[in-house]
């Protein structure tokens, strides 16, 4: 959507939003697609929430993966609320994403509570007027804890730029930070002259200490597919899918053809055996909201093989792609992500590895390579070796466009 934290949060807390307004964040009601069970239907307990944001460049993603990793052998999970509202052109009337990727975001906490997880750590920006209220509904069986990170204003310049974000988007940058503080939105924590280090030491203690709760969930029902065209992206790690997916959804985008974008492993932060079958779900979940804001088509990404996105995708218009590479063009594309370049994902493996670490994962992405290659089962495949990014994304439009029955 993207100091002393506030008091302790237990079910039925206020959480603070705009102007002083406030959401009690209890129950649960059908229509919004929260069970107060488990898929056999057993109680199980609210999830914990713990969403960190504030303006952009403060640090809220960096600070938010760095308590997931501190989590790590508890039963919490993550998400990066941007994963939920990649919808290109915006939604109308929703030019922020704030009601899309909210309302996305209550069905995969619903999912990775299903899954065993007893808190779910958020990062992402809030609408700096009206916070979350408004957003989220109002009976939903979470209790949620919205800490906003801040600095002063030298040290947000200095961290935006130090990001890489423009110069030209400075002045936007200090009149959200104006307006979240405004507004009061979230208990603050000010992180002015701490290093991210520092603010994830004063946060673990809002960590669940909560136990495993030992679950084998069945899968979710299969969705009624609508017919609608999607874009799924096969191939190994490094080979480029992210870019070449994000150059197909620019391009359809361009042409006014809404269209929204998975990235599959974004969905599976979770401590859980059952990592597929929760990727599938929140995959199509995301999917649902993107329909349900005029979405066209699906773009979705996915290393590995995707068999279980197939199967949750039943019913649409699905066209298999597998993008692949030669050795060393991987070794490149590894090293070239090493020193810095592309984007950067939570728990992205390639940023900032160094020589040892890239040769494993040279020999990871050789492995998945040659798996993947047993598993097409006719679909197109597409050597990426000598091809750019936008060279690969305009074959896959004009591979899509006919099945819209748009004009080329």
């Amino acid at each position: 959507m993207g100091s002393t934290p506030g008091g302790e949060s237990g079910r039925g807390d206020r959480v603070s939003g705009a102007a002083g307004n406030s959401v009690e964040l209890i129950g649960s009601r059908p229509e919004d697609g929260v069970s107060m069970s488990d898929a056999k239907g057993y109680g199980v307990l609210p999830v914990s929430v713990l969403w960190v944001t504030g303006a952009p460049g403060v640090g809220k993603s960096t600070v938010a993966w760095g308590l997931y990793e501190r989590a790590a052998g508890r039963p919490v999970a993550y998400v990066d609320i941007d994963q939920l509202g990649l919808l290109l052109p915006a939604p109308p009337g929703d030019p922020r994403y704030h009601r899309l990727a909210s309302g996305n975001l209550v069905p995969v906490l619903e999912t990775f509570r299903r899954y065993g997880a007893r808190q779910v750590i958020v990062s992402g920006v809030v609408d700096p007027e009206r916070g979350i209220d408004e957003y989220l509904p109002s009976t939903t069986d979470f209790d949620l804890q919205l800490i906003r990170l801040r600095c002063d204003r030298a040290e947000l310049r200095r961290r935006f730029l130090g990001r890489g974000s423009p110069e030209e988007q400075i002045d936007e940058l200090m009149g959200i930070a104006d307006t979240l503080d405004r507004n009061a939105i979230g208990s603050v924590f000010d992180t002015t002259g701490l290093s991210p280090e520092a603010v994830i030491d004063a946060l673990a203690d809002r960590i669940s200490p909560a136990a495993q709760v030992d679950t084998v969930p069945s899968p979710m029902p299969p969705v009624p597919g609508a017919g609608m065209p999607v874009l799924l992206l096969a191939g190994p790690t490094a080979v480029g899918k992210s870019t070449v997916g994000w150059e197909v959804l620019r391009a359809l985008s361009a042409r006014g053809i809404r269209t929204g974008y998975v990235d599959a492993d974004q969905f599976g932060f979770h401590p859980s055996e059952y990592l597929p079958d929760i990727k599938a779900e929140n995959m199509i979940h995301a999917w649902n909201g993107y329909r349900g804001a005029d979405a066209q088509a699906l773009i979705v990404v996915a290393r590995g093989a995707p068999e279980t996105y197939l199967r949750a995708l039943a019913g649409e218009l699905v066209t298999t792609v597998y993008l692949e590479a030669s050795p060393g063009e991987l070794a490149r594309r590894i090293a070239r992500r090493g020193n810095g370049e592309g984007p950067r994902l939570a728990g992205d493996s390639l940023v900032g590895v160094a020589a040892p670490q890239q040769d494993r994962l040279l020999a990871r992405a050789t492995a998945e390579s040659a798996a993947l290659r047993g598993d097409r089962d006719g679909a197109l495949v597409i050597d990426t070796d000598r091809e750019t990014p936008a060279a690969v994304a305009a074959k896959l439009v004009d591979l899509m466009l006919p099945e819209m029955r748009l004009p080329r």
